[in-house]
């Protein structure tokens, strides 16, 4: 009988199910591929998603699933995670977890229990329309932002508001549109303008307006510290360049932030590679 104690101690790691944890309920960027200006401002587009409609959605960045299930499909670890996060209200399971794997280029749209099994058809349209072409071309960043825009637009705002889902793409109404596209220009563009202005601006040492400015972040923001980061301001037609360093919060850990409302997944959603 003790070859089958020792049978067994060498097994329980294959089956033994891990997933990561998450740093907020809103967005959690373990691949690393948004700006902490980019993760703040999702953060509260998602928390203001939560406040107005009761909805959970969660975004989690991974560089790979292989680290807690090799063995298992995308499909059984995203509701597998769905449903260890508790993510979405226990009665109404209407959560939403957005899932992106970046180095096994694919991802997934995972819903609660409470969306029809015709929510599936517009989370693949959502998938093909707003984030693949982006990931297609490297730019996470914009696939993400543009992707749970319209997650918003087309899944959680009209469930929100009791209807079913649409017969077919044709039913995308232009007020989805406007509000897709009005989101993601808020918080893409929001630095973007302010730094854009930068260029017509004079340089404080030769004089030309020939400014430009970048961002950098240099240590990410965590629960238990702060973040920062540099501006930095140069000109192409003089040696001026100008470093001012800012600091990112630190992670919110305050209660309407520090859990999920204990929703289940039945496996809804869709999937989409690269």
């Amino acid at each position: 009988m003790r070859w089958l104690a020792v049978l067994f101690f060498l097994a329980t790691p294959l089956w033994a199910q891990t997933y990561p944890d998450y740093d907020r309920t809103t967005i959690t960027d373990r691949a690393d591929l948004l700006t902490d200006a980019q993760e703040v401002a999702l953060d509260a587009r998602l928390e203001g998603l939560r406040r107005d409609t009761g909805i959970e959605f969660a975004v989690l960045t991974l560089r790979s699933q292989a680290p807690y299930a090799p063995a298992q499909s995308l499909e059984v670890f995203a509701t597998g995670l769905f449903n260890h996060w508790g993510i979405g209200n226990a009665t109404r399971n209407d959560g939403i977890l957005v899932l992106v794997l970046s180095e096994d280029r694919a991802m997934r749209i995972e819903l609660g229990a409470g969306y029809a099994r015709d929510w599936d058809r517009v989370s693949r349209n959502v998938i093909n329309r707003s984030f693949l072409p982006a990931f297609e071309q490297g730019d996470y960043a914009k696939g993400i932002i543009d992707g749970v825009e319209d997650v918003i637009a087309s899944i959680a705002l009209p469930f929100s508001e009791g209807s079913d889902a649409p017969a077919s793409d044709g039913e995308f109404t232009p007020w989805m549109v406007f509000v897709a596209v009005m989101g993601a220009l808020l918080i893409s563009g929001r630095r973007f303008f302010g730094d854009l202005l930068t260029r017509f601006q004079s340089c404080p040492n030769c004089g030309y307006r020939a400014l430009s400015r970048t961002r950098k972040t240099l240590r990410r923001a965590t629960r238990s510290s702060e973040g920062s980061g540099e501006v930095i301001t140069r000109c192409s037609q003089c040696s001026y360049r100008d470093v001012q360093t800012f600091t990112v919060p630190r992670i919110s850990s305050s209660s309407s932030r520090g859990s999920f409302g204990g929703g289940r997944s039945g496996g809804g959603g869709a999937s989409g590679r690269w």
